[in-house]
């Protein structure tokens, strides 16, 4: 049985960055992933706005730079690790996995935000991003590791802040669809939903051993900045139905 395994790209990645440059510059600028003709009919279900999992083949590497064990982000106040524990892109198989949102799609290019991967990259696989099956396994005690380092508990925190806020944006954007279900101030106020929001939040607070207290403060925050945004956004409309 032979060990090679060989792969056909699907399609590569158009992006400005020609080099190899940190993973937080890649994905804050916009790519494209250009298909391959003969895989364009694959993506029959695709919509703009989707999350997606992006299996690329790091063709940038230099394998002579691959180690089996390194200093995770280059940083030797790190502690040493094996290179299967980190996301070091210099890997034995030089395999890139990262989540991705479909922004535009124009025939055989997807218009891309959050890919860090560099121009050219041969893409290996599409999946749409599932987080029943794709976020972290939930196992008791699993959910926080211990750190070894204060630089790496503040690497932690930043990416779970990243997590966060994306969430929150997520949030946004449903409450400014739920506006268009609303058609006074009292709708968008909705005292009983805020009421119970706020309840609902406090025993979750509690399960996860939080300050009931301080969740409801941050929410109540939360929630009266997207109530008055709620309340532009329907005074808006008001004045655009008198015009």
């Amino acid at each position: 049985m032979s060990d090679t395994i060989t792969f056909n790209p699907i399609g590569y990645v158009s992006s400005p960055f020609i080099q190899n440059t940190p993973a937080d510059e890649l994905r804050a600028q916009p790519s494209r992933i250009i298909m391959n003709d003969e895989f364009v009919t694959g993506l029959l279900g695709f919509e703009p706005g989707m999350d997606v999992l992006v299996l690329f083949y790091l063709s940038h590497i230099d394998y002579e730079q691959v180690k089996l064990q390194l200093h995770p982000h280059h940083n030797p106040e790190n502690p040493l690790r094996g290179v299967f524990a980190t996301r070091t892109q210099y890997r034995p198989n030089p395999i890139g996995a990262t989540v991705a949102r479909v922004e535009e799609i124009e025939g055989n290019i997807l218009h891309m935000t959050a890919l860090d991967a560099l121009d050219g990259t041969p893409i290996l696989d599409l999946k749409p991003y599932t987080p029943h099956f794709d976020a972290e396994a939930k196992h008791p005690g699993a959910d926080v590791r211990r750190v070894a380092s204060l630089q790496e508990a503040r690497h932690l925190i930043d990416v779970i802040d990243t997590e966060i806020i994306q969430l929150l944006g997520k949030r946004a954007k449903y409450v400014h669809q739920v506006v268009q279900f609303k058609n006074n101030a009292e709708e968008v106020r909705a005292q009983a939903r805020y009421d119970e929001v706020m309840r609902r939040r406090r025993e979750m607070a509690e399960s996860a051993g939080l300050n009931p207290d301080v969740i409801e403060q941050m929410y109540k925050l939360l929630v009266e900045n997207f109530i008055k945004e709620e309340m532009e956004i329907l005074r808006q409309r008001q004045v655009g139905s008198t015009e």
